[in-house]
């Protein structure tokens, strides 16, 4: 019914396929300079909440005979991010939230993340535990992030630099901690690992 109509956006929107129109709605709302903390805030998130689901590699709910109007994504079990704990869309509902919240605006983005966890439970996406895992993980990343982005006044082409310096970081982490879940990682794999990760700690004071 209509509960159902309203809970299906949170469940879709920090998934991989929404984030991107959950990101730029949220630089609509509140400008390009938190959005620059979410962006940082999650890209450590979300390599955080990789290695957890691969460290744990809990199963996620087995799905009862229950007929929803819709269906959510929910990753394949073989992929990187396919362990249910803890809860990935949370913790990015709950990155950015947190972030915007804590960059000044309004203390209402702190419930986005429960909003996006409500929604991956409706759907039988994750077990309660996950929801909250990834609750407190994305509140606990953003607060830490909070405290080491370097904030800018206005505007300039450094910002962007450190981002392209944070998103290729990002981009050989995901990649590489994908080849090590899949059992193919050489030793050139760790070293690069070590490479992307460095470029994203560097990156914030650009």
């Amino acid at each position: 019914g209509w509960l159902e109509v309203l809970i299906y956006p949170g469940s879709l929107a920090f998934s991989w396929e929404g984030v991107g129109i959950s990101l730029a709605i949220a630089g609509v709302c509140c400008g390009f300079q938190p959005l620059r903390v979410v962006l940082f805030a999650l890209s450590y998130g979300q390599l955080l909440n990789r290695v957890l689901k691969m460290s744990f590699q809990r199963e996620r709910p087995t799905p009862p005979e229950v007929k929803r109007l819709f269906k959510t994504i929910i990753p394949k079990d073989s992929h990187a991010d396919g362990a249910a704990f803890p809860s990935g869309d949370t913790m990015a509902g709950s990155v950015t939230g947190a972030s915007l919240a804590l960059a000044g605006c309004g203390s209402g983005w702190w419930l986005l993340g429960l909003y996006v966890g409500f929604g991956r439970v409706y759907f039988l996406a994750h077990h309660w535990l996950d929801i909250l895992a990834g609750y407190v993980e994305g509140c606990a990343v953003s607060l830490l992030a909070s405290k080491v982005i370097r904030m800018h006044e206005s505007f300039d082409m450094m910002q962007i630099g450190g981002l392209l310096v944070e998103a290729l970081g990002f981009t050989l982490a995901m990649k590489l901690t994908k080849k090590i879940h899949s059992g193919h990682s050489k030793a050139s794999h760790m070293l690069l690992l070590a490479l992307g990760v460095g470029l994203m700690a560097v990156a914030p004071s650009i």
